[in-house]
């Protein structure tokens, strides 16, 4: 299987308008500080990993598969960003369909590890609600896969 990815993003728009810069985003700065828009990613980003914890990893009690994952950024919201690392029990070309399947976009590092992103720009706490729940119900199918 072909590990490579296709461009997306930036690289996927016309090259006609690939690197028109106009500017949108000072509109953003010019009604929110950046000290609020590290905090809301810090909370969000805290929210996602108190999710996962709870719901994915090897220890948690609430956890209903026989995958788990751990979370591989560090615990210290100053040694990090919004993005969490997630190394998985197993392979994980079948969760990654799975999420795909469900309209969520990670990146992945094979052979195990699923990033995630909570941005505090676009994203909200049900957004990360969903990532959880679409990420358990993959785990579950990857699961029944990999059993048969």
């Amino acid at each position: 299987m072909d590990k490579r990815e296709r461009m997306l993003g930036w690289w996927s728009h016309r090259m006609e308008t690939r690197f028109n810069m106009d500017n949108v985003i000072l509109k953003v700065f010019k009604t929110v500080s950046l000290e609020d828009l590290r905090s809301k990613s810090c909370y969000l980003t805290g929210y996602l990993e108190f999710l996962i914890k709870q719901f994915l990893v090897e220890t948690a009690e609430r956890r209903s598969t026989k995958i788990f994952c751990s979370i591989i950024t560090p615990q210290e919201f100053h040694e990090r960003g919004c993005q969490l690392s997630l190394r998985f029990s197993v392979p994980i070309d079948i969760i990654h369909q799975e999420l795909v399947k469900r309209g969520v976009a990670v990146d992945k590092r094979y052979p195990d590890v699923i990033r995630v992103t909570p941005v505090h720009l676009y994203n909200n706490y049900v957004d990360c609600h969903r990532f959880v729940i679409a990420l358990i119900e993959s785990c579950k199918i990857a699961e029944t896969i990999t059993n048969d």
